[in-house]
């Protein structure tokens, strides 16, 4: 594991003090004292700061993993490939109950559904 450069681990130090939840009274609520406030604190790692602290300061964010060697994992958008049942156009969800690809499509299926609905009742 690579070691943070000293302008970069002042940063992170920071950061943790002032926006990290876990961190109080310098320490952290996990057990024991922060990982960035040790004295090797530059060597060591924690994931609910890389996680929920960390995105939120984007520039800090890309040196802090570019010097501890963390690489960018791109993931896929949509685990689920579908056809849209108003339009017919191909769309990828996270979920396998979502029949339409906007929330349009889903309101005219819905007010094609109900007109339908109508018309058969008479």
């Amino acid at each position: 594991m690579s070691l943070l450069d000293n302008a970069t681990h002042k940063k992170v130090k920071s950061l943790a003090k002032n926006t990290c939840a876990s961190f109080i009274d310098g320490g952290c609520v996990f057990g024991g004292p922060c990982d960035y406030f040790k004295r090797c604190g530059k060597s060591f790692s924690c994931d609910y700061f890389e996680q929920s602290v960390l995105p939120a300061d984007k520039e800090l964010e890309q040196v802090y993993k570019q010097q501890h060697g963390i690489s960018y994992v791109e993931k896929s958008i949509g685990e689920y490939e579908r056809t849209c049942k108003r339009c017919n156009e191909a769309f990828k969800t996270d979920s396998k109950n979502v029949l339409t690809c906007s929330d349009t499509c889903r309101k005219q299926l819905k007010q094609k559904r109900n007109s339908m609905r109508k018309v058969s009742q008479i």
